[in-house]
């Protein structure tokens, strides 16, 4: 929010502080000073009133003219690209050897498009007065020509950005940081005056009629009509103050409702009443469906959880948003109503999300409006109007008031805010704080006192609220330092030291860990899979493309995977993420803690070996391997692989398997189908698993299992090929293996699968590694052959498998 310094010392005396010291003050009680900045700048001798005698088109460009001007003394030749010059204009002249201050370079004379010009003519944004370039600033045509600039523009002006919190919604107005300042300096608030015209006519209830058929949306409407309005032009000091704060100046009545919500806070709207309808207000909930064209130009749809001003045919606002081009004021517009209202903030803040519009009245509503403050602004636009053009005052207000009155109070222990703020502060002194905020003391004892809110600050809620108040108005950096006390904690940090685990071993194994946000569209979860039973919908999204909570971490680590691949050509790529994820059990939301992984390319071949195609079956090995490493670092148990009959829609059929760990279902692990992958070129498969994290990562912090000593006595090796069905799977084979081998089988590896025409089709080779050892004794060949003979007996018994030589 931008605070213009002369503006606010209206409302509370601070000419004798510097810039420095507002700022220190106002950023040591809550609010940050973004930014500081100097508005306008202090010009020569060399900048006069300029009177625009010609202006011609220029021979040899379109958009240029041929200016002759009058500095009070001579004429001068200029050529000027503003599109608003023309004869009769007085407006700032830069002589030759001026030195402009937005750019800081020197006007000397120069020959544009073959024609000569002896200086230059300025808009606001070469002064530095604003950002507005769009043409040449027009002075008062009653000034001479000649006379110095210097005595004509208002002196440099300082600008405050300052960040106001969402809590704050009362200081998102002058009058609310005047307000910090009286309690920061003790100093008085000074409150513009509200004084209307003397009425006449017919009262406002006679012109208009108001009804709210959705109170609980807008619980009040003010309505106040003016009649025979005066066309005039906004006084120089009010287009100056709304400059400096980011308002574009447009007509008088429209100039005037701005003022005031700077001023207070109250967002206003005026209405052409003559082109309201039946001479009617409905504050009602919008059609389904139902068209509006706001002031900005654009068709927007509404729906029913959306509120409108209406008349007594169409809307003519969307409420505390934007009004419609259908009833704006005009050059021609002679009855206005002023329009002064109080709105339900997260209905304000789902309208504006829902249409995409930002604009300063919504900003203000959706954070809570003073709801005491409506009758206050409509008084105040309405005599600030009357005070700059001739109008009509109808007597009395149309009010259609639904608001229920229920005094807010908080108690506060004094001890207990001695004991949090760390200061034996007197009662005097933290009364002295609070009621300088506004707060009102209604009842108090030596113990604790009973506060009464003020209307303005509905981020008071609790004790807490009161403690931080005081706190910072007596100063946070008065607050002693205090050693901490060192308190053994019962907290069990074993899941993060366990989620630490896991992801230092993905990266050791080449992962890199990817992060995405916990909501999505619903076109991306489609895509991974169209099973929407369990969805967790967002009921007020930001946009539609965050509106579901993630239900899969693969709808999100797929698309990456992609991408990245795409621009990583022939380069492995590896993701991992760690997240939650949620879903709509019976009705009430639910989240559990998920792994996936992802994997594309030759990811862990050695650098000479990377040409060469991955086919599926290694892409498949390959993040399996991952996860039996990663399921060995974590103690986690055995992790095996089960048939997937129906894989979601994003994974290949067949090629998607159910994930098993300690014989129970954790997760799935598959391919990327090829339509999926086609929309980033890839032709190398996409391997993905996710797996449940909560049992993964169960053994992780628990002790350690006992060192087993180092076997004394060395070991025998003996390998094994096996010709089998490709249906016949490896925990198969080596299950038979092991229960057949006896004691002295220390070790099964499987170091080789071959596949070749000669085998036949459906066969593959399977080489296996035995290795045989004893804690007791050295093994003889005798006794390991014989045990290797049983192995191989059982194997031809049991299993269609045929022995081939290695």
């Amino acid at each position: 929010m931008k605070v213009p310094v002369s503006w606010l010392n209206e409302y509370i005396d601070i000419s004798d502080l510097s810039v420095e010291q507002l700022a220190e003050k106002i950023t040591f009680c809550g609010i940050e000073v973004e930014g500081i900045d100097t508005v306008g700048a202090t010009v020569s001798s060399d900048f006069v009133v300029g009177e625009i005698l010609t202006a011609e088109k220029h021979p040899n460009a379109d958009k240029l003219r041929i200016c002759t001007v009058s500095d009070g003394v001579e004429q001068l030749q200029i050529v000027c690209g503003a599109p608003n010059a023309a004869a009769g204009l007085k407006v700032p002249l830069a002589k030759i050897g001026a030195m402009v201050p937005n750019g800081n370079f020197e006007i000397k004379k120069a020959k544009i498009r073959g024609v000569e010009s002896f200086g230059m003519l300025c808009s606001a944004s070469e002064l530095g007065m604003s950002a507005d370039h769009s043409g040449l600033l027009v002075l008062d045509p009653a000034l001479k020509a000649g006379t110095p600039l210097a005595d004509v523009l208002p002196p440099p002006e300082t600008v405050f950005e300052l960040e106001i919190t969402w809590n704050r919604p009362d200081c998102l107005c002058m009058i609310g940081i005047a307000r910090e300042f009286s309690a920061l300096l003790g100093r008085p608030l000074k409150m513009p005056p509200t004084t209307l015209p003397a009425p006449s006519g017919k009262p406002a209830g006679d012109f208009v009629r108001v009804k709210i058929s959705a109170p609980e949306l807008c619980p009040r409407y003010i309505a106040r009509i003016l009649t025979n309005v005066e066309k005039a032009e906004t006084p120089a000091w009010m287009k100056r103050r709304l400059e400096l704060c980011g308002v574009r100046p447009l007509s008088l009545a429209v100039d005037v409702t701005n003022y005031v919500m700077l001023e207070c806070g109250q967002p206003l709207h005026a209405f052409d009443f003559n082109q309201l309808a039946g001479r009617t207000i409905l504050v009602r909930r919008a059609e389904q469906g139902e068209p509006i064209t706001t002031l900005d130009g654009v068709n927007r749809t509404l729906t029913r959880d959306m509120l409108v001003i209406a008349d007594a045919q169409r809307a003519v606002a969307v409420a505390g948003v934007m009004g419609a081009q259908n009833s704006e004021i005009a050059d021609a517009t002679s009855d206005i109503l002023i329009e002064s209202a109080t709105f339900a903030a997260p209905s304000i803040k789902a309208t504006a999300t829902a249409l995409n519009i930002r604009t300063e009245a919504s900003h203000r509503f959706e954070r809570t409006v003073d709801p005491e403050l409506a009758d206050w602004a409509s008084r105040r636009a309405v005599a600030l109007i009357a005070q700059h053009t001739g109008v009509t005052f109808a007597p009395g207000v149309v009010d259609e008031d639904y608001r229920v009155g229920v005094e807010r109070t908080i108690t506060l222990r004094l001890q207990r805010a001695r004991e949090v703020i760390g200061l034996a502060l007197s009662p005097e002194t933290m009364f002295r704080y609070l009621t300088a905020l506004g707060l009102r003391a209604v009842d108090h004892n030596d113990t604790s006192a009973t506060f009464s809110i003020p209307s303005w600050r509905p981020d008071l809620d609790i004790e807490a609220d009161l403690i931080e108040e005081i706190a910072r108005f007596h100063g946070l950096a008065a607050i002693p330092d205090t050693d901490p006390i060192a308190l053994p904690s019962k907290l069990d940090d074993s899941p993060f030291r366990a989620a630490a685990t896991c992801r230092n071993t993905l990266a050791a194994l080449g992962f890199t860990e990817a992060m995405h946000y916990s909501f999505l569209s619903k076109q991306e979860l489609d895509l991974f899979d169209t099973a929407a039973g369990s969805r967790l919908v967002l009921p007020n999204p930001v946009s539609a493309d965050y509106a579901i909570m993630r239900d899969s971490l693969l709808a999100q680590l797929i698309p990456a995977t992609g991408r990245n691949a795409a621009q990583l050509p022939d380069a492995p790529v590896a993701l991992f993420e760690l997240g939650r994820v949620f879903h709509n059990t019976n009705g009430k939301p639910s989240e559990k803690t998920r792994l996936a992984l992802a994997m594309t390319g030759p990811v862990g071949r050695k650098p000479l070996d990377t040409r060469r195609a991955v086919s599926n079956d290694e892409a498949l090995l390959g993040i399996k391997g991952a996860l039996d490493a990663l399921s060995a670092r974590l103690r986690a148990g055995k992790l095996t692989l089960a048939p997937l009959a129906t894989p979601p829609v994003a994974l290949e059929p067949g090629l998607t398997f159910s994930l098993l760990l300690n014989a129970q279902p954790v997760g799935i692990l598959g391919l990327v189908t090829q339509k999926i992958r086609h929309q980033w070129r890839l032709s190398a498969p996409i391997a993905v698993a996710e797996i449940d994290a909560v049992p993964l990562l169960a053994n992780v912090a628990k002790p350690l299992p006992h060192v087993q000593p180092i076997p004394r006595f060395p070991s025998i090796r003996r390998d094994l090929a096996l010709v089998a069905p490709l249906d016949l799977c490896h925990e198969k084979i080596a299950e038979t293996i092991r229960k057949s081998a006896g004691s002295f089988l220390t070790q099964l590896h499987l170091f080789d699968i071959f596949i070749s025409k000669e085998m036949g089709s459906g066969k593959r080779s399977l080489g296996y590694a035995l290795e045989f050892r004893s804690s007791e004794k050295t093994l003889t060949d005798s006794e390991v052959n014989a045990a290797f003979s049983t192995i191989i007996q059982t194997l031809k018994n049991e299993l269609p498998v045929e022995l081939r030589d290695l």
